[in-house]
């Protein structure tokens, strides 16, 4: 971890878009919670984000529609009049207050002259770090430095130091430091919390008590300010003015004489209890002020090193595609839920509000993946959060008609539905389903974990089965059977007919089903038949879900080797030549037409690549490609990896880098909203495309296997994996593979690399050539 330039995500403008975007890329988070990179002294374009991961309270998101003469086919007009509040995650006080006044002028960005201006976020430690020099409108400058970081190690812990240093004048200053309770909605602008009492126990300790306003989730949140460096004029004051409680200090400094403020920042809520995570605040605030910054940083470091020796992916020969990868990698592990088993990883991760905070099927997708082959025990608590939603999903199945589970489409912390029925992809989307399944069989395929499958992941399967087998009507004109009325991660195509990604993945699903159930009632007939009166399974069902898969219909043409992506898409016109020329938004509605949002049979295509030959995969690819208009992030990974399995090389790359980057550069997409969140798809999604694309990495329940697809600028790639509990390393150059399992399991893994059938041993290291 030598080398800076490729650990430190830097920003020297400071302009308003530019901040914008980078108070989430500087979000320090910690999986329990999330603050945006806001600086304090950003009055004017100043929204600060706190958030707890799943405190939610309520928003009229049906009300930030907005009014278009296009066709929304996505929406539903009749459920327009009956339309309800959503629920979101809650924006809370923010524990960051800070207000500087030099002379009582206070520092403004909005009114002084900024210079020497630097934001930096250290990939290395999480320690998120700005400073600039200030001239006020007396020409009095004054630097001001800011560090800050989420504990790792204690959920609820923040821990920050602020800095003021009067460079050419000598002018008293003033500092309020404490917690600010007027905050509201950044998407709605609504109040989402009350304040119910805040107060100073000393002088430098700030409390304050909250609760959102329909939901009812208490939160408490303690501030203990600790003045270092210089001595105040007077005996700091606690004082507490509308919603907002803080200490204030004034000081008479000489040039020069630096004012640090040292503050130890506690978040509790309600919530604690049932995450199993309930601390004293007043007790946990003491233990992080007698910690102190300097002694959590040290264990804030050993921590971060930790995972770095995991999870690190190390390529050679291109340090900005290095950067961006680390900045993906950072995100996913800071936003990881450690605490809980009962959370999973919002689709803007602790980054924003935008989609009122909820996990999507991107994150069992795009996220999950990453976790199962580097820290599987994440993996294990976001799917256990799927198991918890199967409550949640049986009432959505009841009440669209079906048997089994309906996955909510937007999972709120409960697994409740987030989204009203307005929108029809709450009931279209039913894909969500087999994208859960398939995330667990990943995951089982990786750990071999018997006892999760057979207590959580059985249950999963079961349900998601029996939902799709209820869900499947007769298609007389096919012979078959169909799911009617679906929309694909497409999308745009949303009440399609015989869509290919969601037949094929409810097929897998209804297979892997009956066959973990067969298998159970062959291995272990105790644990089947407990497992039966749980479920209250029929026997009949498995074979069932077999006849059901073996109906549902594919659309494929032999001699040009394509799946239709729904029936009915080769029927539509073509894409205009000026579509995206004359479009009003970076986005455009597709639906009259042969394209799409984001890849549908290319994405099942990747997923399955074991499934397909890849004469087929390739012809797909070559068709699809220049139909998607890639206005989801998703997108990108997902055609870096089918291009470098294709062989074109350059387009993966270019997808890969737009990927990676697209929250540091926005001129990648042009999308220009960073500011509401990252896109926690894309960093997943990077990462899958650098270890699956130019890595060739696919596991599935054939095993695993490795060929690789450097791009030309790669000279090597290295990184990690975890498979039945052992650490792989795998270090790939243009002429040979290295593999190295570093524990002592007695394991003996099957693996496929460059074509070449090989045993890894624990202990061992296998070498195969290929040509790259």
């Amino acid at each position: 971890m030598c080398n800076n330039n490729t650990w430190t995500i830097t920003n020297t403008n400071h302009d308003a878009d530019s901040l914008a975007q980078h108070n989430s890329v500087f979000t320090i988070s910690n999986g329990y919670l999330g603050i945006k990179g806001d600086l304090q002294e950003d009055h004017a374009d100043c929204r600060p984000v706190t958030l707890i991961n799943g405190v939610y309270d309520e928003v009229d998101q049906f009300g930030t529609l907005r009014p278009s003469y296009q066709e929304r086919r996505y929406l539903d007009p009749s459920e327009f009049d009956s339309a309800g509040r959503s629920p979101a995650v809650a924006n809370l006080p923010n524990p960051l207050l800070v207000r500087v006044f030099v002379a009582d002028c206070e520092i403004s960005l909005s009114r002084g002259e900024i210079s020497n201006f630097s934001q930096s976020l250290d990939l290395i430690t999480g320690v998120y770090r700005y400073g600039y020099d200030y001239r006020d409108d007396g020409d009095r400058t004054t630097r001001v430095e800011m560090q800050r970081f989420a504990s790792l190690r204690h959920a609820h812990r923040v821990f920050m130091r602020y800095t003021v240093t009067p460079i050419e004048h000598d002018a008293p200053i003033r500092i309020l430091s404490g917690i600010d309770g007027d905050v509201h909605s950044s998407t709605t602008r609504e109040r989402q919390i009350s304040v119910c009492d805040a107060r100073t126990d000393s002088h430098e300790r700030c409390i304050l008590h909250a609760r959102t306003i329909v939901r009812k989730h208490d939160l408490y949140i303690g501030v203990h300010n600790k003045c270092l460096d210089a001595s105040p004029a007077s005996a700091p004051r606690g004082i507490v003015e509308h919603d907002a409680v803080y200490t204030s200090y004034e000081f008479n400094p000489t040039k020069g004489q630096s004012i640090t403020i040292e503050r130890g920042v506690v978040l509790t809520c309600s919530e604690d209890g049932r995450h199993g995570v309930a601390f004293d605040l007043e007790q946990e605030l003491s233990t992080a002020v007698q910690q102190g910054f300097d002694a959590a940083l040290d264990e804030q470091r050993s921590a971060w090193q930790k995972l770095w020796d995991r999870a690190n992916v190390q390529i050679d020969g291109d340090e900005q595609a290095q950067l961006y990868l680390r900045f993906c990698i950072y995100h996913l592990l800071a936003t990881a839920p450690r605490h809980t088993d009962r959370l999973s990883v919002p689709v803007k991760l602790l980054t924003g509000e935008y989609y009122q905070g909820n996990t999507f099927f991107d994150t069992d997708l795009y996220t999950v993946p990453f976790y199962t082959l580097t820290f599987p025990e994440l993996a294990r608590t976001c799917l256990h959060f799927r198991h918890k939603g199967l409550t949640c999903g049986r009432a959505l199945a009841r009440e669209l008609g079906h048997k089994g589970v309906k996955f909510a489409w937007q999972a709120g912390p409960y697994g409740e539905e987030c989204l009203g029925k307005w929108y029809r992809f709450v009931h279209t989307n039913i894909h969500i389903n087999a994208d859960v399944v398939y995330s667990l069989m990943q995951y089982y395929w990786a750990t071999d974990d018997d006892v999760f499958l057979q207590d959580y992941g059985i249950d999963i399967l079961v349900e998601t089965a029996r939902f799709y087998d209820s869900r499947a009507t007769v298609d007389v004109d096919h012979d078959g059977l169909t799911l009617e009325n679906v929309a694909g991660p497409d999308e745009s195509h949303c009440d399609s007919v015989n869509n290919f990604y969601t037949n094929h993945l409810a097929i897998r699903n209804l297979r892997w089903a009956a066959d973990s159930i067969e298998s159970l009632q062959k291995r272990d007939a105790e644990a089947f038949e407990r497992i039966s009166k749980r479920l209250r399974l029929k026997p009949d069902e498995p074979e069932r879900w077999r006849s059901t898969a073996d109906e549902l219909i594919l659309l494929y043409d032999p001699q040009n080797k394509l799946y239709e992506q729904c029936e009915g898409f080769y029927q539509l016109p073509p894409i205009p030549d000026d579509l995206l020329k004359n479009r009003k938004d970076w986005f455009v509605t597709i639906s009259p037409y042969q394209a799409m949002n984001q890849p549908d049979v290319v994405m099942a295509l990747t997923m399955f690549r074991d499934d397909f030959d890849a004469d087929v995969r390739r012809a797909n690819w070559e068709f699809y490609k220049g139909k998607c208009m890639n206005f989801s992030s998703m997108s990108f990974a997902i055609n870096a990896i089918a291009a470098a399995d294709a062989g074109d090389l350059d387009e993966a790359y270019r997808n890969f880098i737009i990927a990676a980057g697209m929250d540091l550069d926005d001129q990648f997409t042009h999308r220009r909203d960073t500011h509401a969140g990252l896109h926690g798809t894309a960093l997943g999604g990077a990462w899958q495309a650098a270890i699956f694309g130019f890595g060739g990495v696919s596991l599935s329940e054939n095993g695993l296997r490795i060929n690789p697809n450097l791009p030309p600028k790669w000279t090597g790639l290295r990184f990690n994996l975890v498979l039945h509990g052992e650490v792989i390393n795998i270090r790939i150059d243009r002429r040979e593979v290295v593999l190295t399992s570093e524990g002592k399991r007695g394991i003996e893994l099957p693996i496929i690399v460059a074509g070449q059938e090989m045993q890894l041993r624990s202990g061992e290291t296998i070498r195969a050539n290929h040509v790259c």
